[in-house]
């Protein structure tokens, strides 16, 4: 379903989330299935949202940002909370990958 879809669509950019452009953002939330992804994309490119700055949204700064329901903000911030934990693992990756890169040297 779409759950799986969207775990594939920001695996799909070559580049880690926090590198994200404006256009990338708006790149994966088309691919997603929020139900607020015309909103999403209006706001996200009126803020210029890149990647760093959403994997730090809140639920204030999407109030502040005109979502007002508490349900769609919480889909968003679910959505969020998911990219950070692939920023983390992608993260941690890179660490084990330096850490055995300085033992083979």
């Amino acid at each position: 379903g779409c759950r799986s879809n969207e775990v594939q669509s920001f695996r799909s950019l070559d580049k880690s989330i926090s590198q994200w452009t404006v256009e990338d953002v708006c790149d994966w939330l088309r691919r997603g299935c929020l139900e607020e992804k015309a909103f999403m994309l209006e706001a996200v490119t009126y803020h210029a949202i890149s990647g760093r700055v959403l994997l730090r949204l809140t639920d204030r700064t999407l109030v502040k940002m005109g979502l007002l329901q508490q349900s769609q903000r919480h889909e968003v911030l679910q959505t969020v909370q998911e990219l950070r934990l692939q920023q983390e693992l992608e993260d941690l990756i890179d660490l084990s990958d330096d850490d055995i890169d300085r033992e083979n040297s």
